[in-house]
């Protein structure tokens, strides 16, 4: 193995080495305190994003990786992610004592998934590193089997993984079958089984539409989001749903091109159903949780609306709008997160009515958020929606671009009503709320990136 392949895979070296490290502390004689493993696993996070800027992009290791812009910026963004969702737990009261060696080392290697996918240049390899991302979600979203729903919720998503896994299984075996490859460059270049190679692609889809929660794979997310716990459903919402979109993304717009071109139809109705169906799902519900799963699904129909361009512009939209939605998300459940009670999640929207007054600080966190969500200027939002909808237009789909700003209109509605409670002025004393300093930081971190992003989109679109 060359030195250039060495310095390529050092990321996903980092995060393996990181998870073992972690459970062999702690299973140490000597009993290691909970903020040293902490502190372990942030610092592997650390080591991986750092070895990124050492990557020699592009750069393909065996035919079954490639490391290039792509992969560096997502990289990166995913060990910042985690290491919040990190942070976050630390400080979230229901399981605070519980955020010991087991769960920081199932989010290590969560997050190697994650990255092994959207690196895959090898649907075997993708399919390695879907199942490394999903394993350790059954466990994270019941780590509290007394919590109502939470083994419901785990059983449900590994059930539903499996269908997943099946149909991603059965694209690739087709792929073979019609090309005699599953390497991605090489499948980019088959002329002949066009067909049967977009049947393929077509059931890839479907199981990569069970993970993004797209209409009609959707039936799973408002459960899960409801059941986990807050920093968990952080993860679920944002980083992870992302990890998933941008291999989805690598593998349609970046090397198989004219299977992206005939599956353009199907793109189009996969983005106006989302986006009708989740905004409609989400108008009426009084559990922020579920609300914002039903928003999910709608901001991934935007998202297809970029996809649904077939050209260079909504590759890009797409891309941004990947990144800015995850930070939007976790933005939205780190703030859910600090407002946690002793015992257990607020979710009722009712038990958060004027805590934007009395804690400030998160509240004008959640309202750039949620204002980011719906689109309005001067937030990544808003530059999202842009690019998404404009590159629709460039590419002549100017009623999917109607449909979709009817739709961020309609999301006004709920997403207003939100605020509405958090900022009114008679307060709902349901509980106390207590959150650490780590918290705090990471909610105003991410609240400044999401306006610096709206301001500067050229921060991002500049490194890919």
């Amino acid at each position: 193995m060359h030195s250039a392949d060495l310095i390529s895979l050092a990321p996903f070296i980092a995060l393996t080495l990181g998870g073992l490290t972690i459970l062999a502390l702690g299973v140490w004689p000597k009993p290691v305190s909970t903020q040293i493993l902490t502190m372990v696993a942030i610092a592997f996070l650390f080591l991986g994003a750092v070895a990124t800027l050492f990557w020699d992009a592009p750069h393909e290791v065996n035919g079954m990786l490639i490391t290039d812009n792509l992969g560096r910026l997502f990289t990166q963004f995913f060990m910042f992610g985690t290491a919040a969702i990190i942070i976050l737990s630390s400080g979230y009261t229901p399981i605070k004592s519980e955020v010991r060696e087991e769960y920081l080392s199932l989010l290590l290697f969560a997050t190697l998934g994650m990255t092994l996918l959207i690196a895959s240049q090898n649907l075997m390899m993708a399919f390695v590193g879907l199942e490394i991302l999903t394993v350790p979600l059954f466990a994270l979203v019941a780590w509290q089997p007394a919590r109502n729903g939470a083994i419901e919720g785990g059983v449900k998503y590994a059930l539903l993984a499996g269908f997943a896994a099946a149909f991603f299984l059965y694209g690739t075996a087709l792929a073979y079958t019609s090309a005699g490859t599953i390497d991605l460059t090489v499948l980019g270049a088959v002329t002949t089984n066009a067909e049967l190679l977009a049947i393929s692609v077509t059931l890839i889809l479907v199981g990569v539409g069970f993970k993004l929660a797209l209409i009609p794979f959707h039936m799973w997310a408002p459960d899960i989001y409801q059941a986990a716990p807050a920093p968990i459903t952080a993860l679920f919402a944002s980083i992870a749903k992302v990890a998933a979109l941008v291999f989805l993304i690598r593998l349609l717009c970046m090397q198989l091109q004219h299977i992206w071109e005939a599956l353009l139809p199907l793109i189009w109705m996969l983005a106006v159903a989302s986006m009708i169906a989740g905004n409609l799902l989400a108008l009426h519900q009084q559990n922020l949780k579920r609300l914002l799963a039903y928003s999910s699904i709608a901001h991934l129909g935007y998202i297809f609306v970029a996809l649904a361009a077939g050209n260079s512009l909504g590759r890009d939209a797409a891309i941004y709008y990947a990144l800015t939605y995850a930070l939007m998300n976790l933005g939205t459940f780190a703030v859910i997160t600090a407002f946690t009670r002793h015992d257990q999640d607020r979710q009722d929207l009712e038990e958060f009515r004027g805590l934007g007054r009395r804690h400030p600080v998160l509240g004008i966190a959640m309202g750039v958020c949620l204002l980011a969500l719906a689109g309005v200027p001067p937030t990544a939002g808003f530059i999202a929606k842009l690019f998404a909808f404009g590159a629709a237009i460039e590419a002549g789909h100017t009623i999917l671009a109607i449909i979709a700003v009817l739709n961020t209109a309609l999301a006004f509605y709920y997403y207003l009503r939100i605020l509405n409670v958090f900022y009114d002025t008679n307060e709902t004393n349901l509980g106390a709320t207590q959150y650490s300093q780590g918290t705090l930081i990471i909610v105003v971190t991410i609240t400044l990136l999401i306006i610096g992003f709206g301001i500067f989109p050229e921060w991002i679109l500049g490194l890919i």
